[in-house]
């Protein structure tokens, strides 16, 4: 598996359009309500697609705290909110990321494509 570097900006878990109302991500995953265990089910779409050079969000529609942590990328989002744009840059393929916050089973891909 090709792994490559994302690019994290701060988190701004109010505007789901990007820090100072900023564009919206070209890609927006979504954490349905009660995902705590729900393994592969937890991000929608799964896997999701994106183009290298766009920008992925993490909307959390669940009344916990949840990441999207992948290799170079580490996205908190709060309960209710959307989490700030990430640019997808480097190589192509797929990209596994999961939810690192303790017991949750929660796991998903990016596609890269050119």
């Amino acid at each position: 598996m090709s792994v490559a570097a994302l690019n994290c900006s701060s988190d701004d878990d109010n505007n789901p359009t990007g820090p100072g109302g900023g564009t919206p991500a070209d890609v927006l995953i979504t954490i349905p309500s009660g995902s705590i265990n729900a393994g592969n089910m937890a991000f929608t779409p799964n896997p999701a697609t994106v183009q290298v050079g766009q920008t992925v969000s993490w909307k959390n529609n669940d009344g916990l705290q949840h990441t999207a942590t992948g290799s170079g990328f580490n996205v908190v989002v709060n309960a209710g909110a959307t989490s700030t744009p990430i640019a997808i840059t480097g190589a192509t393929g797929a990209r596994a990321y999961s939810c690192t916050v303790g017991g949750h089973v929660m796991s998903g891909t990016l596609n890269v494509t050119p």
